[in-house]
């Protein structure tokens, strides 16, 4: 199958569906940590390298490289797209913040003068900026510590880090399929292969410091998953996609962590079967065509229900928690969706309408 103008119509495609797997995984892996005590990995992160909400997290950032650009082409104005983006994020994550401040209030140790200032008016701060992410509140805490009240909130902004360069490169013109195809593609792939080189990596980090590695380490995560996603994009109608090339990928990517070769055979894995997943599964008849997109909202809320289930409920295994963290979570995200996320964007179309 190659992904044909049509196929991108949510009618004809399960992406929807995917996009809650991948938000769900992330579920399963939190829960694991929290009941485990240990971070980093879960049941199949043997397996795979790295744990699954990783190559969900992954998958995020390659599907959300793969239509937003497709976003960007179709409306021709980087102001437009730039609005749209924002309003796709922001107002779902802002009532998520003060809802979580909210809940918070009651389960903190200081007064509530001083609960509305330190980590606590960081937290609002800093997310709602969308520049950057903290995640403890002031005076709650987990064994005496504060809470990582959100952890899943570190992503919102390298997202829209993907967003602001992608809207750069729209603004220099340099975003028409034909200039990121012989330049900008190429470019990230130099860079992604190229980090991987044994030496280069150890040699960036001590030439400018622990901080600013950390930065380029998930710039080649991360962009390089939504430039993949790009790429996907503007070649689907020469990508073909097949189960088959899809189970050839995995072994690969199996071997590669096996060997420890790290030369982006989990992104290409990542890439190449969320398109399978999302358009093969719908070769016949789209299961979730006309469904309404809970996803983000499960991916803001999951984690601070995961930590107030934790606090109220004895579990003994993450797979009990991670149950009840979704049948929680999911009346929150449909709300969110219904009510804060859809009349943003619809708002914004009839702005766009009257432009």
């Amino acid at each position: 199958m190659v992904i044909s103008d049509e196929r991108l119509k949510p009618e004809a495609n399960n992406l929807t569906l995917v996009r809650l797997v991948l938000a769900s995984a992330v579920i399963w892996t939190h829960s694991y940590w929290l009941i485990s005590g240990v971070s980093g990995k879960d049941e199949l992160s043997g397996l795979l390298g790295t744990p699954i909400s990783a190559y969900a997290v992954d998958g995020f950032f390659f599907l959300s490289g793969f239509l937003v650009y497709g976003s960007l082409i179709r409306r021709g104005s980087v102001l437009s797209f730039a609005r749209s983006r924002f309003l796709r994020l922001w107002p779902g994550l802002a009532v998520s913040i003060i809802l979580t401040i909210v809940v918070g209030a009651f389960f903190t140790k200081a007064s509530f003068q001083d609960y509305l200032g330190g980590e606590t008016l960081r937290f609002a701060l800093t997310n709602i900026s969308l520049l950057t992410s903290s995640y403890t509140l002031t005076g709650v805490e987990c064994s005496g510590e504060l809470c990582n009240i959100n952890g899943s909130l570190w992503t919102i902004a390298w997202e829209v880090r993907c967003y602001a360069f992608l809207a750069l490169l729209g603004w220099l013109g340099l975003a028409k399929p034909a200039i990121m195809a012989r330049l900008i593609l190429p470019l990230t792939l130099v860079f992604a292969l190229g980090y991987h080189i044994p030496f280069i990596a150890p040699l960036l980090k001590s030439a400018v410091g622990s901080g600013l590695s950390y930065y380029m380490e998930q710039a080649d995560r991360l962009w390089t998953m939504f430039a993949l996603g790009i790429a996907a994009y503007i070649f689907r109608e020469k990508l073909r996609l097949s189960w088959w090339v899809c189970c050839g990928l995995l072994v690969a990517n199996i071997a590669a962590q096996y060997f420890s070769i790290k030369l982006h055979f989990e992104s290409i894995f990542i890439g190449y079967a969320t398109l399978c997943a999302g358009f093969l599964s719908a070769r016949n008849n789209s299961i979730s065509g006309t469904w309404p997109d809970y996803s983000f909202g499960m991916y803001i809320y999951a984690f601070p229900v995961m930590i107030g289930l934790s606090a109220l409920v004895s579990f003994e295994h993450h797979a009990a928690l991670a149950l009840a963290n979704a049948l929680v979570t999911l009346p929150l995200a449909a709300l969110s969706w219904h009510f804060i996320e859809k009349p943003s964007l619809n708002a914004h179309r009839l702005m766009t309408a009257r432009i």
